[in-house]
Formats: C-alpha cells, structure tokens, sequence
C-alpha cells in the first residue's frame, strides 16, 4: 500500500506590517552519528564509513516565493501580493481584527495573482484621523488559475520509460490512499529507485521538492517530505509527479518540459512503503486542489481509463 503525498498548500498569517510565513520546503543538512556518540551536521554526504546513523534535518526558512507586503504607510496603504512561482496562484485575503479602519473590498476577497506577477488587492485606511486604529489580516493561497478547464490536446502519455512493462497499484478512487480531493483521481506505479520519470504532457516546471532522501511508513511526518515536481499544463491545470528520488530534477523551476522528456528519476521518499511513482492531474476549485480524472494514451494513441492491476508501457 503506498500512501499519498499532500501536496504543499501555503497557509500564511500576516499581523499588520509583520508578515509570519510557513516553513518552506526542507533544504539538506545530514546528521551523522558515528560509533563514538559523536554528532556532525553537514549539506554534503560522507562516505567511506564514517557513520553509523544518519538523518535529513529541516532547516526551517520563510518561503519567499509568494509573499504580502504594504505599500505607503499603515495608515493609509494597499496590501500588495507578489506571487513569485511559475504558475498563477488564488489568494483568498480576510481581515481578522479591524478597529478604525476602511477597505475598499468587502472581505473576505479573492483574487488570482499571475506567474511572476505582483498585484495591488486591498486599499486601507484610517477611518477617524484623531482615533487610534489597528487591523489584522490573514491570507491563504492555493496553486492554479480557478478558471482553468481540462482540455488535453490528446490523451496523457505513460510517465514512464518506453518498452518497459509497469504495474498500476492504486488508480482512480483507489479505497487504500486515493480517498481525498487532491488525490482521488491518482496513480500510483511502483518501479525501482532510479527509474526515469517522464513527461506525460508538455508544460512549465512551477514548483518542486527535491531535497528528501528519506522514505518509510514509520513517522507521520514523512509525509511532508516526498520530492515532487508540478508542472503548469497550457490549459491551466496542473500534474504532480511524486516521491521522487533525491536530487534528480532535470530541469530548473520555469523551465517549459515537453511531453516525452525525461523530468526526474522515481523513488521512495515521503510517506510510503515502497519504490513508485505518484502521479495526479489538478486543478483549483473554489481555493481547493481537486485531482482530475485523465486518460493514458494506449499503442495507437487511443485513450483509455488507468485501473488497478492494470500493465501498462510507454511508446
């Protein structure tokens, strides 16, 4: 059984001009314990036997990738998103604590931010100049455009490599771990670490996870750390290929893949109890990823449904 990945939803708080972020994903620093008690942390592997345990250590640091600053000052000012992925996101923006204050935008609002784009949101203002006044305001924000439509040009390729046979484990529905609205409409493929993963449909590379080395079933937070990579499809949807192996993205974050290429390698990291590849199309519905039903293209390019059980080979 292999058990789903959550992928990463941003949940930020802001506290007037003090902003308050989640951490971002792990960077990689190695605790080493060698058979004397003796602790080394370092960001480099060591070899030749000179650990008896190691572990991945978070480094917990802000991501800056999408971010809410103000502009002007606290008493008169306008709530600015920056929105620093390649792919648009929706912010949902709500005032918490509001005392002598006016906005221009009854709350909550929503509003979509573009691909490396930035955008004015709410006007503030002091309502009463002779009054003290203090306000509160909170955000959250999910990956893709609302008004994105599945609208494939043809059926998804195999994610996997050509002439080789693979078996489907878990499919749409699957009551194992495919039972949420991210996931419902997962695959998951089981192949050997190092397997290269490729590009089921053309698009840009709009967020990863490529730091994790470690995998298992034996710690709920393993979950969280499973190596992905997202990428933007033309129609505004969105795929996750997931748990992958350490450091084996091909391509920077922004770079346009095609169907076919090779994207990463599969692996074993995150929350799961063997070697595979997690794959899920998404999209936003009403500030929620929802997975998407899809076709794999068969031998002659027809399109069929992925389930359970089923062979299948890349051409």
């Amino acid at each position: 059984m292999f058990r789903r990945v959550t992928s990463r939803l941003l949940l930020m708080l802001a506290l007037v001009s003090f902003i308050s972020f989640t951490p971002a994903s792990a960077e990689k620093l190695f605790k080493y314990i060698d058979e004397h008690g003796n602790v080394t942390f370092t960001d480099r592997q060591m070899s030749g036997g000179q650990a008896v345990k190691v572990s991945q250590v978070e480094k917990e640091e802000p991501d800056r990738r999408f971010f809410v600053h103000l502009r002007g000052t606290r008493a008169k000012g306008i709530l600015q998103a920056v929105n620093q992925y390649y792919g648009p996101v929706e912010m949902s923006l709500d005032m918490e604590e509001q005392v002598n204050i006016l906005t221009d935008h009854s709350l909550p609002a929503s509003f979509v931010i573009p691909a490396r784009g930035e955008i004015a949101t709410v006007k503030i203002k002091q309502k009463k100049k002779h009054r003290s006044f203090s306000y509160r305001y909170s955000y959250s924000v999910v990956f893709g455009d609302p008004k994105a439509k599945h609208n494939p040009i043809r059926p998804y390729r195999m994610p996997v490599p050509a002439g080789r046979l693979f078996r489907i484990s878990q499919s749409f529905n699957g009551t194992a771990t495919h039972n949420d609205d991210q996931n419902r409409n997962a695959v998951d493929i089981p192949m050997d670490e190092g397997t290269p993963v490729h590009a089921a449909r053309s698009g840009v590379i709009m967020d990863i996870a490529n730091d994790f080395f470690s995998g298992g079933t034996d710690d709920e937070s393993l979950e969280q750390q499973a190596n992905y990579v997202r990428i933007l499809h033309d129609d505004g949807t969105m795929a996750v290929y997931a748990h992958l192996k350490l450091e084996t993205l091909q391509f920077p974050i922004g770079t346009r893949v095609l169907r076919g290429q090779v994207i990463a390698a599969s692996g074993n990291t995150g929350y799961s109890s063997g070697p595979h590849l997690h794959f899920v199309v998404q999209k936003n519905v009403g500030m929620k990823l929802v997975s998407i039903p899809f076709m794999f293209s068969g031998a002659k390019g027809q399109g069929f449904i992925p389930e359970a059980g089923m062979h299948i080979a890349a051409n």
